[in-house]
Formats: structure tokens, sequence, C-alpha cells
């Protein structure tokens, strides 16, 4: 069965062996990667840590373990998950794009 877990080591997810340990470490840990807020919506990305797509477990594919979340406005709950860091900036970006342009409509 592999890995549900993780925490960050700079902006590395890394497997951790436990519930309790990642508990442990996410009560501690800023998990924000970005947050803006434009006009009546929130856009906010952070590391979840929990593997957000545990389904697909085949050997090729990363753990889903960053998420971003669009609260009110026209796209209010969708949500993106990511494997890395830097997809989920570039996921974040392209959801602030999307809100901008459909508010300003």
């Amino acid at each position: 069965m592999p890995n549900r877990y993780y925490k960050l080591v700079g902006q590395t997810p890394v497997a951790v062996g436990s519930f309790m340990e990642w508990s442990l470490w996410i009560m501690s840990a800023n998990i924000t990667v970005m947050l803006n807020e434009l006009k009546d919506s929130i856009i906010s990305t952070r590391f979840v840590g929990i593997d957000l797509n545990p389904g697909s477990s085949n050997s090729n594919s990363q753990p889903m373990v960053f998420e971003t979340l669009v609260m009110g406005g026209a796209l209010d709950g969708k949500r993106n998950f990511y494997p890395t860091w830097d997809e989920a900036i570039q996921g974040h970006l392209k959801i602030c794009t999307q809100v901008f342009k459909l508010s300003n409509h």
C-alpha cells in the first residue's frame, strides 16, 4: 500500500511513516503556498500533506498533496490538486487569471 501522508522538506513532499507523525508536523507547519484575494474571491493554494488522489497508486503517479481552492465568486468551490510545489504555483496563477477575467465581465 502506498504512503498516504507527507511533510514538506523545503518545497519537496517527503513521505512520513504514520498519521501521527504527519499530524504533529502539520500542526506547526506553514502550509500556505499562495493566497490571493480578487474582487469577491479568495484563492488559496496550500500543502495538505495527504494524498488527495490515493486511487492512482500506479508506479508512475505522484501523490496529489497540494490543493488550490476558490472561495466566492464565479468559480466558488473550484478545486485543483497538484503533486509538486512548482505545479501548485503554476495552477494557482492560472486560476487567479481565470477568476480575474470572470470578475471583469
